[in-house]
């Protein structure tokens, strides 16, 4: 099982644990071997974020955008990934990760739940022993 802490902003990130984005866009991916299951821990990030561990949801699939997608595969996209056009255009090439079963945690988890002092800028990996803690939260 790998673990990722994801950097999200609001809107998107109440869009990702409400189930409305499917796809969240990225600069890079993350090394998974075939068949290794990923969750993703998302952090609310932003001026007017929580600041805090607030879900997850399981990284199902990524695929590489290296030229602007047209006709329906473009109205698909902008639908799943709840942007424009035009953010989609400015932010090519990229990567569109694939999320499915988001779960909002019942409190948030500050970071230093989990022994980090600072957001990652994007994404990276936790340990398991993290991912445990995160999981024990959840529960509570």
């Amino acid at each position: 099982m790998i673990n990722i802490l994801l950097s999200v902003r609001r809107p998107f990130s109440g869009k990702i644990l409400s189930g409305e984005k499917g796809w969240e866009l990225r600069k890079n991916v993350p090394r998974i071997p075939r068949g290794e299951r990923v969750t993703l821990w998302t952090y609310e990030s932003g001026k007017d974020g929580e600041q805090a561990i607030i879900g997850k949801c399981r990284m199902v699939s990524f695929v590489a955008l290296r030229h602007m997608p047209f006709g329906d595969a473009l109205d698909l996209l902008k639908k799943d990934a709840c942007m424009t056009e035009g953010h989609i255009r400015a932010y090519l090439p990229c990567y569109a990760w694939g999320v499915q079963d988001p779960v909002r945690l019942a409190n948030s988890v500050p970071l230093s739940a989990i022994g980090l002092t600072r957001p990652p800028q994007s994404w990276q990996y936790i340990t398991a022993e993290q991912a445990a803690i995160l999981e024990r939260r959840a529960s509570e």
